[in-house]
């Protein structure tokens, strides 16, 4: 009998209630608050390498030639572009494709920052809408690899891609000019 008064005593009591709820409610409301943190920086990280790539593909898009020292300040400017981010681990490629036939794309010239260039005369995979004959085409890719700060919810270094796709605007194809 006094082991059933006891339970009943205990169920009733109300003091530090508020305490134990909140030492369960706590661990699961930190994680909420770091995976929230994660997610809006892999998410600004996401959009600043993707802009990154779109305005590289559009620049050179605009252009009657590209020179070494334009490629250069291309990729001094894609450092300004990724700020916060470190735009070290940033790697770009430039190709510029011109497009034979319904199904053949082939690469005129490409330079790499970080990554390889694409050899030149070989052919490339494109979307079917973007295979117009006679046409060129400039394409732009990224790799970044994003490293958390906390690395509580995205633990490893994940690698965000992006390729961006511009018609040449003035001059088909783009000359590369050494």
């Amino acid at each position: 009998m006094r082991l059933i008064a006891r339970l009943r005593r205990f169920s009733a009591a109300r003091s530090g209630l508020a305490a134990l709820e909140f030492a369960i409610l706590l661990p699961m409301m930190v994680l909420l608050l770091f995976g929230a943190v994660e997610l809006i920086d892999v998410l600004g990280s996401n959009r600043r390498a993707e802009n990154t790539t779109a305005s590289l593909a559009d620049v050179i898009s605009r252009d009657t030639e590209v020179t070494d020292e334009e490629v250069e300040g291309l990729w001094r400017a894609t450092e300004i572009l990724m700020v916060p981010d470190n735009a070290a681990d940033l790697n770009l490629r430039i190709t510029s494709i011109s497009i034979q036939d319904a199904a053949t794309a082939r690469v005129v010239w490409s330079e790499g920052r970080g990554m390889a260039a694409r050899i030149a005369n070989s052919t490339v995979s494109l979307p079917a809408d973007m295979m117009r004959p006679g046409t060129s085409i400039i394409m732009a890719e990224s790799e970044y690899q994003y490293v958390s700060p906390i690395g509580m919810i995205i633990g490893s270094p994940m690698t965000l891609n992006h390729t961006a796709y511009r018609r040449s605007r003035l001059i088909d194809p783009i000359p590369r000019e050494t």
